[in-house]
């Protein structure tokens, strides 16, 4: 898996969710709403998750947070 950011005329090999990640790594809205809450100092997994839901981020549940 590479690291490297697509070009401008690579973006247009992007799937739906690459072209939304690209989308909000430019948003300044995004960057500093998410910048506040990773550097708040009681930055709780509950203001991640407001934060997300906020932007329409859904994360998939990870198979040993769902073994019981």
């Amino acid at each position: 898996m590479s690291c490297k950011k697509p070009s401008d005329g690579d973006r247009r090999l992007l799937d739906k969710s690459g072209f939304a990640q690209e989308f909000l790594r430019r948003n300044p809205r995004y960057r500093s709403d998410y910048q506040k809450v990773m550097r708040a100092r009681r930055g709780s997994t509950e203001e991640q998750e407001v934060m997300a839901r906020r932007w329409g981020l859904a994360f998939p549940l990870r198979a040993w947070l769902v073994r019981g």
